[in-house]
């Protein structure tokens, strides 16, 4: 049996014109059932004269080196004695060839069906028997149809798989094997004649080997003095009085502009990991800049949106990134007001991952809380542990929420660790609106206390630093939620692994880790990049995030505990 192996054409360059034929040329796996007048039926999958005429006119103007067409149904031998397009290509000593799937692997295919389609009508069989009797198991019925069900699903994905995308293949191979045949010429000009159906699939297999491809499809009208359908005694008037109209609609590859982002850091090195994530969302191209200033972001997003014009534009868009939140909302100012329409790309914010981890820490918690029957988190007293920017976007959306929030500074060095809460609080009143309680707890008691104080605790410490010790549980007697971000050891919380999911570290005591909170944020900025690659929304800040994350939370399906298995019940004695 032939092997199927595609491999890219070396030295040559190929160009291939698909020619749409008039109908999908007829291919099965089983014989399929004898239908009335389908033997007439089949004389209209054969070219019209009207195709003939159009072929005859694209080999003049083309002048291919080769032409090939699907073979089908009909063998070798009707190939090329009962085909009009055969006879004309060979009065033009155009070498032209069948391609399509080897009838071996066609065969094995086809008997590997036979045995499934055998088991399928077996069931039916018992099925049609269980109808009939009028004490029939329901039970056994119900089984006997899911299991029927099962088998059928299966044969149409087989036949599905065979009669698209392997045959495609065969056919790509065909047209790729004639061209190294071509002897030492390198740049090759092709016809291939096919089905609608196929022309999409094998058109993606040509391009990714490098092949140059355009597509014609025939536009066939019938211009005629009758208005009304013709009665029978009519039809030889009308075959007398009409013309047929002939256009060709030639659709070549698709040249949409590329996708790109460009990355606005305010650090002085840019993020490998959001320049990662672009890409691996779908960018074609990411463009950093590094140490952005308001004022270099105005000409950079000028230039940008200016030189793409109003159609690219919306296949552009801007990343502000940089650990310095206040220095990035300051980019964000400035990037929006240097866009209008229609030059307006799609803006995403997200300092040092801060936004979307705030975002993700307080989905993960909400959903969490409500899955497990502990109320819902706007009810809830809420303690965040650090005030950097993870610690401050997540303290505004809490309030924002509703919850009571306490804001706690850390830092045991900083001097003014109470005037710095103090400040924090009334920065978070000034600039988001939001009541927060600003307190500095250095110590274990401090923490013990605001422990004690709140439901649910966010801990948002320097990475690799430990802000809760696990003796500190023994003093607490009511149940508490506690979420860490770090992900560097020292975990936030001492005693906490990576992947907790809600378990219980100590008695009324339940953690979640800072993977379960990573793995969140990772699908979180990836579905906020893909969403502005689509040119969704203006602006992607904290407050979009959170409708995103709450969306990928309630979304996520875990197969582990949806599966079920069904046995088939014992006879009972």
């Amino acid at each position: 049996m032939k092997t199927l192996e595609i491999t890219p054409l070396k030295d040559k360059k190929l160009s291939v014109l698909i020619i749409e034929k008039e109908y999908n040329e007829p291919f099965w796996l089983a014989e399929p059932s004898p239908k009335m007048e389908s033997h007439i039926l089949n004389s209209l999958f054969k070219p019209s004269i009207a195709f003939h005429n159009f072929i005859e006119n694209m080999i003049h103007k083309v002048k291919p080196d080769f032409a090939t067409e699907e073979l089908g149904m009909r063998s070798q031998k009707e190939f090329y004695e009962n085909n009009v397009l055969a006879q004309m290509f060979q009065k033009e000593k155009i070498p032209f060839f069948p391609v399509d799937i080897d009838a071996n692997a066609k065969m094995y295919l086809s008997t590997t069906l036979d045995k499934k389609r055998e088991l399928r009508n077996e069931i039916l069989k018992a099925l049609t028997n269980a109808s009939k009797q009028k004490n029939a198991d329901p039970v056994e019925k119900e089984y006997l149809i899911a299991y029927g069900q099962c088998v059928q699903l299966e044969i149409e994905e087989q036949e599905r798989e065979v009669s698209f995308p392997i045959r495609e293949s065969w056919i790509v191979m065909g047209i790729v094997e004639q061209a190294k045949e071509m002897g030492t010429k390198e740049n090759i000009t092709a016809l291939h004649i096919g089905s609608p159906e196929h022309t999409e699939g094998i058109k993606q297999l040509l391009e990714s080997l490098g092949v140059k491809v355009e597509v014609v499809k025939l536009s066939k009208k019938i211009v005629s003095s009758h208005v009304d359908a013709p009665a029978s005694s009519e039809l030889q008037n009308l075959l007398q009085s009409m013309q047929i109209q002939v256009k060709p609609v030639v659709g070549k590859t698709s040249e949409t502009a590329p996708y790109l982002l460009f990355y606005l850091d305010t650090d002085e090195k840019a993020s490998p990991f959001d320049i990662c994530m672009a890409y691996d969302a779908g960018y074609d191209a990411v463009i950093p800049y590094e140490n952005v200033t308001p004022e270099d972001a105005r000409k950079t997003v000028e230039d940008a949106v200016f030189s793409r014009g109003p159609k690219a534009v919306k296949h552009t868009c801007f990343f502000i990134g940089g650990k310095n939140a206040d220095r990035a909302e300051e980019v964000l100012k400035v990037v929006k007001s240097a866009m209008f329409p229609p030059f307006k790309a799609t803006i995403i914010i997200d300092p040092g991952g801060a936004y979307t981890t705030a975002t993700a820490m307080v989905a993960k918690v909400e959903e969490a809380l409500v899955s497990h029957n502990l109320g819902e988190l706007k009810d809830k007293t809420c303690a965040v542990m650090g005030t950097g920017a993870v610690g401050q976007i997540a303290a505004v959306l809490l309030a924002k929420l509703g919850c009571k929030v306490i804001i706690a500074s850390l830092n045991p060095k900083r001097i003014d660790g109470k005037e710095h809460a103090e400040s924090i609080q009334k920065l978070l009143a000034s600039d988001y609106g939001v009541e927060v309680q600003g307190v500095f707890a250095p110590k274990p008691e401090d923490k013990l206390q605001l422990l004690k104080k709140a439901d649910v605790v966010f801990c948002a410490g320097t990475r690799g630093t430990r802000v809760i010790e696990k003796e500190l549980f023994k003093e607490i007697k009511h149940m508490k939620v506690l979420v860490d971000v770090n992900t560097i050891p020292p975990f936030g919380i001492e005693g906490i692994e990576l992947k907790d999911d809600m378990r219980e570290l100590a008695p009324g005591i339940f953690v979640i880790g800072g993977l379960t909170v990573g793995d969140l944020k990772h699908k979180l900025e990836k579905e906020i990049l893909r969403e502005a690659r689509s040119n969704g929304k203006e602006i992607y800040d904290y407050n979009v995030a959170l409708e995103l994350a709450r969306n990928l939370v309630q979304k996520e399906l875990m197969p582990s505990k949806l599966t079920l298995t069904l046995s088939y019940p014992p006879k009972k004695d």
